[in-house]
């Protein structure tokens, strides 16, 4: 066989052996601390070109590498170090069939702090490569020695922040909880002042109830008082009749004849003649010009004034005569109680009706 042949037997080997290579399993785990996986992703390069991204199930995944190829899975989340994993699957000619045991390995992202030098993880944190000595894959140990001391510092450094956020998170709930009680307790003391308040105006209420049975009570008695005090109006005397006194009638004069002749020795005088003079009727005395008529009253003045109240509605009325001043009042209740006083005193709507309002509908002027 000539060098051309062998060339080209060489050549269909290599494609039947390629051909019928198996494939190489790695399942992974992604892990997010202090967050979950929402919006978290792995991105697939294949020898340093994308080839696809995993969104749904990155808790625990599985996925096949084809075979003599350079992998980079990158685990990224927004807010947090993206970290990355490369996969070597090339091995000898002799084993690229053997059925590989599938690699397990797990990601934990952390969050990004901005005073934390975190180039390191612009590298891999690991590569996977097959070991010829275990002929199966694993970590090589000599390119994580190599990045070791920076991770451990980069990790380090995320700790303490870490340990600090964990820290001002606790004051913050501490404070938080402490508010919390400061506002309950105040809502406990804002509660207890409006139970204390509704208290007190029940109690006010009650005792305005009771002033105002009272006030009804004496107001009913002195009605009642007012009432047996005041005599029975006496029946009304007929008019005396004027009856007519008869007109005495003049008396009669005998007139003589002849008059008597004076007789010597006698007394010469002659008597007079009585007059005669009509009384006047008793019923005409009185009736002439002479009778005065009675002085105007006085003005009275009165002013009205309409108070409103939570509880009650009071009608002031005073009456001005003269200089004096008198003031009636009319309360009304809400729970349905109606008083009435007179200058402070308690009197009857009787009282009330006849003087305070009877002055209104006799004409009394109103200021």
């Amino acid at each position: 066989m000539n060098s051309r042949n062998t060339l080209l037997f060489l050549s269909c080997l290599s494609v039947s052996v390629l051909s019928a290579q198996s494939r190489f399993t790695v399942n992974g785990r992604m892990k997010v601390e202090s967050g979950d996986l929402s919006g978290a992703k792995v991105v697939v390069y294949k020898n340093g070109v994308k080839e696809r991204t995993i969104t749904q199930d990155l808790a625990k995944f599985s996925m096949d590498l084809d075979m003599q190829q350079n992998y980079i899975l990158s685990f990224e989340k927004e807010g947090f170090v993206s970290k990355k994993i490369a996969f070597n699957t090339k091995v000898p000619a002799e084993v690229v069939n053997s059925d590989f045991v599938p690699f397990d390995f797990a990601v934990s992202i952390f969050k990004q702090y901005d005073d934390v030098n975190i180039v390191v993880f612009n590298q891999p944190v690991g590569i996977i490569r097959y070991e010829t000595g275990a002929g199966d894959f694993d970590y090589d140990t000599d390119y994580t020695a190599s990045i070791q001391s920076q991770l451990q510092e980069t990790l380090a450094a995320v700790a303490r922040k870490q340990k600090e956020e964990k820290e001002k998170a606790a004051a913050d709930a501490k404070t938080a909880a402490k508010a919390e009680a400061e506002a309950r307790k105040a809502a406990e003391q804002a509660a207890k002042a409006e139970q204390a308040l509704a208290e007190a105006a029940r109690r006010e209420a009650q005792q305005q109830e009771a002033e105002a049975r009272r006030v009804a009570e004496q107001a009913a008695k002195a009605a009642t008082a007012e009432r047996n005090a005041k005599p029975a109006p006496a029946p009304a005397a007929p008019a005396p009749v004027q009856q007519q006194r008869p007109q005495p009638e003049p008396p009669v004069v005998a007139q003589r004849a002849n008059p008597a002749k004076p007789v010597m020795g006698a007394d010469e005088r002659q008597r007079s003649l009585p007059t005669v003079r009509e009384e006047a009727h008793p019923a005409a005395v009185g009736n002439g010009s002479d009778l005065r008529s009675s002085d105007d009253e006085e003005e009275v003045v009165r002013n009205e004034e309409l108070v409103v109240e939570p509880n009650r509605v009071i009608t002031v009325v005073k009456l001005e005569r003269g200089g004096v001043v008198t003031e009636f009042r009319k309360v009304y209740h809400k729970w349905g109680g109606t008083y009435y006083f007179k200058n402070g005193a308690p009197c009857s709507q009787l009282a009330y009706d006849s003087e305070a309002r009877q002055e209104q509908l006799a004409g009394t002027s109103t200021r």
